[in-house]
């Protein structure tokens, strides 16, 4: 059960930070999922979690896609959520992600500043939109090109739109390998690559995106305290066959 591959890296009466595996939705949606993070959650803590989100929702502040993984930070009581809530309003929560998408980014570093709403053509989808829709910020830092087929990526997200990462990569044509609702599979860029390598990264089955990074102030301690993990194993082999191009 994809319950194993959760890691707990701290917990205390108030918090548990948690690195979630890609392929785990974090709560219950329209299609209903039994095995979810919160289930998890009910079943490892009982009733000691936070209910400002919903009873559907007990301690989630914040949430990661279903196919993205990494740090999530849950709240074991209504006191600590209102408090890290506050924090997300802020914008003092530092969340970094790391990200690998096709092509190469104009400029080593930058930002995407946009608003973004449901696409009106595809209402399970988000887009940038000029009329309506929440702003969303994010900073990127090109950390390694691979070649000109992929660029491994450092993004900061001051703002938690849905989607937003992938929304704002794809928006420039650099969209995260893997990701099927907004990327394309780029071809172009392989045209002189190995036939098992650009195999490989065509069929790259999430888009490749981690929360590496989370760092807060503690909701009752008052001192900020940082976590970070590291890539998980199926994106440590997607750079190591980018390296190989």
């Amino acid at each position: 059960m994809i319950y194993k591959n959760i890691k707990i890296l701290h917990e205390d009466k108030d918090i548990i930070v948690l690195n979630k595996p890609a392929g785990l939705t974090v709560h219950p949606g329209a299609g209903k999922e039994k095995i979810t993070l919160v289930s998890f959650l009910q079943s490892y803590c009982g009733k000691n979690l936070s209910n400002l989100s919903g009873l559907d929702r007990p301690g989630i502040v914040h949430r990661l896609d279903k196919d993205t993984s990494g740090l999530m930070l849950v709240a074991k009581n209504n006191i600590t959520h209102e408090n890290i809530s506050l924090q997300f309003k802020k914008k003092t929560i530092n969340r970094l992600y790391l990200a690998i998408v096709w092509g190469l980014l104009n400029k080593k570093e930058g930002q995407y500043i946009s608003n973004i709403g449901r696409n009106p053509k595809n209402r399970k989808k988000f887009s940038i939109t000029e009329n309506g829709g929440k702003k969303a910020i994010t900073y990127f830092t090109v950390k390694k090109n691979f070649s000109n087929i992929a660029s491994l990526i450092e993004c900061k997200i001051l703002t938690g739109r849905t989607h937003q990462i992938r929304v704002h990569l794809s928006s420039s044509g650099n969209s995260l390998i893997g990701d099927q609702k907004y990327g394309k599979k780029k071809i172009k860029f392989l045209k002189n690559v190995d036939k098992s390598i650009k195999e490989y990264l065509i069929n790259f089955k999430r888009q490749a995106l981690h929360a590496y990074f989370l760092g807060f102030i503690h909701p009752t301690k008052n001192n900020y305290i940082k976590f970070n993990v590291e890539l998980p194993s199926d994106i440590k082999y997607l750079v190591d066959k980018l390296k190989l191009v």
